[in-house]
């Protein structure tokens, strides 16, 4: 659900943040769509999706302007914001955060072969092998 990827983003954000780690590609956080003539920027991964949206700033009842509003993630960079509330770029901090400008980020395909595609064929794959491996060899 989305509800747990968002759980999952916040714990690995946290995890990423106190091991003094950055987030370059965005993966604990969300991504904003690329628009010409304007930045990426990547939100918190509990906003749900990165856009100027009507509730981006009342997330969860408090107060998200600075972390699920797009415009106001950009706004709020470093060089123009008071340093003490400036947010870094991605290379350099986790979501809420700016993304390297000159390089386009997608979200990966999704009907790209993974593990779960072939999920069924592999378990009946792993209990040939396995019958074949216990069984007695004939002399």
């Amino acid at each position: 659900s989305s509800r747990a990827t968002a759980v999952s983003k916040q714990i690995a954000a946290r995890h990423l943040a106190l091991a003094g780690l950055p987030d370059p590609k965005c993966h604990t956080g969300v991504i904003s769509l690329k628009e010409e003539g304007k930045p990426q920027v990547c939100c918190a991964g509990y906003c749900g999706e990165c856009s100027d949206y009507p509730t981006c700033g009342s997330v969860r009842g408090q107060n998200s302007t600075n972390a699920c509003c797009a415009t106001n993630v950009y706004e709020t960079r470093c060089g123009n914001a008071p340093a003490n509330v400036c947010l870094k770029k991605c290379t350099e901090s986790v979501p809420p955060c700016i993304m390297e400008e000159g390089e386009v980020f997608t979200a990966p395909d999704p009907n790209t072969r993974n593990a779960g595609s072939d999920c069924n064929e592999a378990v009946s794959g792993w209990r040939a092998k396995a019958a074949a491996a216990t069984a007695p060899t004939q002399p």
